[in-house]
């Protein structure tokens, strides 16, 4: 029978996905030679299995990531012939929350106050009604944070590729290469771009220098999408009011890594899409798109969220 393999940290809280394929559920922490042996005789994977995992795939004609970024399969080796799809669609309304959450907590001066350690007022804070949001990348991340942003009174700017083509809870938009000239206007810039060569170290010294002096940013899309050192060094010049990283390059940050220990930042180690054990809303989201690609894979239709391969 055709073999659908899963390798995800799901547990035993595998749906009904199919009766078309014989389905194993295995662990990310399962021994190496059994994920590769199962691996060898599947047609479907779905999860994120290594390139090195990969080359031992004979049968191998689709890999549905639960995951929304292919970033790890995008530098090439990834399988001849093979079809990859991700879970884009399913994280939006999680990630918002999270930028949101730290975005209330840098305005409020929250972790600046646990960090304190002592009964003392710290001073001014930041209103988020009538500031103004620059959001990089207007999908469905960057469209949930605008939507909630948008009903908080907020002034939503967002960056995208088509800024021609009006986008719900934009009220403006703009290109990545024009944006250097809505930096020095926006209160609050949420970035939820990929990983690619326009994006790489695009906040660089000169575009976070552009910055209002206090700024609040945050980033919950690409550790690579900032120049860290140029980041710390600004802070430690006092620019910008807070800073909320849930990614960061390198990743994980170094425990002595300054950015620890700074009371205007908020760390977080990749968790705001959060997924399988930690909120069932979202596993849910996961399932139901490998449920809807799985049977348009049986009836030979296109699959959403199908990557192109370099």
């Amino acid at each position: 029978m055709r073999k659908l393999l899963i390798l995800s940290d799901c547990g035993t809280n595998v749906p009904h996905l199919t009766d078309e394929f014989e389905v194993l559920a295995l662990p990310q922490d399962a021994d190496a030679a059994l994920r590769m042996r199962e691996i060898a005789d599947a047609e479907v994977v779905i999860g994120e299995p290594s390139l090195f995992e990969l080359s031992a795939a004979k049968k191998l004609k689709w890999v549905q990531m639960t995951w929304a970024g292919a970033d790890r399969y995008l530098r090439g080796g990834f399988p001849k012939g093979v079809l990859l799809t991700t879970a884009t669609g399913a994280f939006g309304e999680t990630i918002a929350e999270h930028a949101l959450a730290m975005l209330f907590s840098l305005c409020r001066r929250l972790s600046a106050y646990q960090k304190a350690g002592t009964w003392q007022d710290l001073g001014r804070e930041k209103r988020i009604a009538g500031s103004t949001a620059l959001i990089f990348g207007c999908g469905n991340i960057g469209t949930e944070i605008a939507k909630r942003l948008k009903a908080l009174g907020v002034h939503t700017v967002g960056v995208c590729r088509a800024a021609r083509q009006p986008r719900t809870y934009f009220e403006a938009l703009t290109t990545l290469f024009c944006a250097d000239a809505f930096l020095p206007e926006a209160d609050f810039i949420l970035c939820a771009l990929p990983s690619n060569a326009e994006t790489e170290q695009f906040f660089d010294e000169t575009r976070l220098t552009l910055c209002k002096n206090d700024s609040v940013l945050i980033n919950v899309g690409r550790g690579s999408l900032i120049d860290l050192n140029c980041l710390t060094n600004l802070l430690n010049e006092g620019k910008f009011f807070g800073v909320g990283l849930d990614v960061t390059e390198p990743e994980p940050l170094p425990p002595e890594h300054p950015l620890w220990t700074m009371p205007n930042v908020i760390l977080t180690p990749h968790i705001a899409g959060v997924s399988f054990g930690h909120l069932p809303e979202t596993e849910e989201s996961i399932w139901a798109i490998c449920r809807e690609n799985l049977q348009n894979y049986l009836a030979g239709k296109p699959l959403r969220n199908a990557v192109r391969l370099p």
